[in-house]
């Protein structure tokens, strides 16, 4: 199954016309459209729209470890020299309200360039100067890099990665204004959706196929319970994959960890109230997996 989801109906009416999908009349907070093999919700704009229409059509209908998410809607480009209609396959997606980054794992080959997409909780125009955001790590400044801006993506993912290993995730964006007042219309978003959607799903049916071959290291429950942990101790991206990799040599070595994960999570106060408090939880987990 591919589960699609995009903001606005604009976005979606190519993709209903495309694979001619049904309106299902059973979800009344969402608009959802589907058919045998592909289910289409549109989650209105914002992260917690986005992340509540994911979550709640996630849990009735549960997705298995062939299945694919994929977000596919416009977005606003740092760069002027990016023509409108221009696709990209997000590699790193940063909320602009928490600062948190997430990152989903690009393990095919695809044709899309790659840029990295920052989600912010309203709608921003910067009259063609650059955002000014804190430096990142290393003191490097977000402003010189070449950047898109939604108000989506983080919201999808980090409902998403409940049910999706982030290999199963995508997300897909096409430029439609420069961060600047410009009049974009229902149907000039319609055309730039339209204008892609040959080449994309041409891809996911690829992707597909690979999926079929793969043998995932982590089963859903163990990714649910990775995700829940590192959301309890306030892990930085470079320390749940540090996680991770602890999870993958413990299960090699010894076979599922969900139980010791379930039995370290309640003998602790979590989630933590600060990063070093979650540092030193980590350190203790780490004295017990290894």
């Amino acid at each position: 199954m591919i589960l699609i989801t995009t903001a606005l109906y604009c976005e979606a009416l190519p993709l209903i016309q495309y694979f001619h999908l049904k309106k299902d009349t059973a979800f009344a907070k969402f608009q959802v459209f589907k058919n045998e093999d592909i289910v289409l919700l549109i989650t209105k704009t914002g992260t917690v729209q986005a992340a509540i229409g994911t979550a709640s059509l996630c849990s009735l209908i549960t997705p298995t470890l062939r299945d694919i998410f994929l977000n596919l809607g416009v977005c606003g480009s740092s760069r002027e020299d990016d023509p409108a209609g221009s696709i990209f396959l997000c590699n790193k997606i940063m909320d602009l309200e928490t600062m948190r980054c997430f990152y989903p794992d690009i393990l095919f080959a695809h044709p899309f360039k790659e840029r990295w997409v920052l989600t912010s909780p309203k709608v921003i125009n910067t009259d063609g100067h650059q955002i000014s955001l804190p430096p990142l790590t290393g003191g490097r400044p977000i402003s010189p890099m070449p950047y898109l801006i939604d108000m989506e993506a983080s919201g999808l993912y980090q409902a998403a990665s409940y049910f999706y290993q982030p290999h199963q995730m995508f997300f897909l964006k096409v430029v439609s204004d420069y961060l600047m007042n410009t009049d974009i219309t229902p149907d000039k978003i319609t055309g730039l959706i339209q204008k892609n959607i040959d080449l994309v799903m041409e891809w996911i049916s690829q992707v597909q196929d690979e999926l079929s071959k793969i043998r995932p290291v982590f089963t859903m429950e163990e990714e649910k319970y990775t995700v829940k942990l590192t959301e309890a101790l306030q892990l930085s991206s470079s320390m749940e994959l540090k996680l991770r990799q602890l999870l993958k040599y413990s299960k090699l070595k010894e076979g599922s960890f969900t139980d010791r994960i379930r039995d370290f999570m309640a003998d602790k106060t979590l989630p933590c109230k600060t990063k070093s408090e979650g540092k030193k939880y980590f350190e203790q987990l780490k004295q017990l997996f290894l």
